[in-house]
């Protein structure tokens, strides 16, 4: 079991406080299953989230969360089924409310998270804005991925099939009977 730390985000906001360090992949209830899949992550090297998170009140005394998290997470290109490190950062950015009448009265001006309890647990603040950072394939440009394999899709050429991949469906299906 992995210990996580628990900030009392309040007290921190008032004090103008930071928070600075990291946590293992391991210490989140979702993290870790997302990026090995729902393999047992125990038996990988668990990667690292760094964070810098400032705290403040904002004008109308709300506990301001601002900072950005960062890790190199294991992905799996979608193209070549290789797993690729990609660095993912995440840039936080919401106040911290007690009841979800509180959020949806700020919502959707700011983002709002709902803790009722005073002391909040690191990874309740910012896992939600890694998943969402954590791209759906590493590479973007797949005309150049690194690991790409030399399949060639349907078409006249590479450059097409790339951009019109139903292009050659046609010689395909002709002459075939509707199923």
């Amino acid at each position: 079991m992995v210990l996580v730390t628990r900030l009392d985000v309040a007290e921190l906001a008032r004090a103008g406080g930071s928070w600075r360090g990291a946590l293992d992949v391991a210490a989140f209830e979702r993290l870790g299953s997302v990026l090995f899949n729902g393999a047992d992550s125990s038996k990988v090297k668990s990667p690292r989230v760094s964070a810098v998170l400032d705290f403040s009140l904002d004008g109308e005394g709300w506990p301001w969360v601002r900072g950005t998290c960062k890790l190199v997470a294991p992905i799996v290109c979608t193209r070549c089924a290789e797993t690729v490190d990609v660095e993912v950062e995440s840039h936080l950015d919401f106040r911290v409310v007690e009841t979800d009448a509180q959020a949806e009265r700020l919502m959707p001006a700011v983002d709002a998270v709902v803790s009722e309890d005073a002391k909040v647990p690191l990874t309740a603040l910012v896992e939600d804005d890694i998943l969402l950072s954590i791209p759906e394939r590493c590479c973007v440009d797949w005309a150049k991925c690194d690991h790409a394999s030399e399949v060639v899709l349907v078409g006249d050429d590479a450059e097409t099939s790339v951009s019109k991949p139903l292009r050659g469906l046609r010689t395909i299906v002709e002459g075939h009977e509707p199923v």
